[in-house]
């Protein structure tokens, strides 16, 4: 009589282990690298400092300033797309430094450190004014 409830046996690979037991290794593998790259990153994230920005100021403050100086729409159009374009690699800068900006508006509470005079500065830098004039 044939026994039923026995397995059979498995073709053998190279080195005599089974290509099932390979595939498993190389999953346990897999999922151990993967482990240790994901932790990697989440301890990375918790170093980052979180910090805010109040976006609608500065805006604000060179919107109003722009509104005063009388220049044509053409140049008014050219001047707001360089301000804004400052103001994202200042921003951008913020976060290659390991920063994790918020916008204070959406910000309830907390005590994160404001860098929006930082963000004031470094933009009217690279709009080459002066940093203490509020634009």
């Amino acid at each position: 009589m044939k026994n039923i409830l026995a397995t059979p046996v498995l073709p053998k690979g190279r080195f005599g282990v089974s290509l099932t037991g390979i595939a498993l290794a190389l999953s346990m593998v897999g999922s151990t690298l993967w482990g240790l790259w994901a932790t990697d990153k989440l301890l990375a994230l918790e170093k980052r400092e979180v910090v805010t920005v109040q976006l609608s100021g500065i805006m604000g403050d060179f919107v109003e300033a722009e509104a005063r100086a009388g220049r044509s729409p053409e140049e008014t159009r050219q001047r707001v797309q360089a301000y804004l374009k400052a103001v994202e690699a200042s921003v951008g800068q913020l976060s290659r430094e390991g920063r994790t900006v918020l916008v204070a508006e959406a910000v309830v509470a907390g005590s994160t450190p404001d860098l929006t005079e930082a963000v004031r500065a470094d933009v009217a830098r690279r709009m080459g004014a002066s940093p203490d004039a509020r634009r």
